[in-house]
């Protein structure tokens, strides 16, 4: 597989043109770089997001997240549940409560006058 980026002028992409070979789909590859890192940043993002531990490493098992079921496979099971939940310990899962307000009462028009 052919895991080289081409190379040309940077455009966004919304300035693109679309074109019928480019599925707008997400491509996944290995790049180069210390996986200890990778397992530790992408299992914080997830508790940071609201995800515990179990959640985490129910993803882990799914195909569908690459990123993290690779790290699945090459822990295993076991080593996997015990890494996520020693990064979970650390970096806390955040909870997050909204409340509405119920709407206010009667508006009062108040004019600015000059005196």
């Amino acid at each position: 597989m052919n895991t080289e980026l081409p190379i040309g002028p940077k455009t966004h992409p919304l300035d693109r043109e679309m074109l019928p070979e480019d599925p707008l789909e997400l491509q996944a590859f290995e790049v180069p770089g210390d996986v200890e890192i990778m397992f530790r940043m992408v299992v914080e993002e997830f508790a940071r997001m609201g995800w515990d531990s179990a959640a985490i490493v129910e993803l882990g098992r799914n195909p569908f997240y690459q990123a993290l079921h690779g790290l699945w496979r090459l822990h295993g099971e076991a080593e996997f549940r015990r890494r996520v939940a020693r990064i979970v310990s650390r970096s806390g899962v955040i909870r997050v409560r909204e409340i509405i307000a119920p709407p206010p009462g009667e508006l009062l028009q108040i004019e600015a006058g000059s005196s």
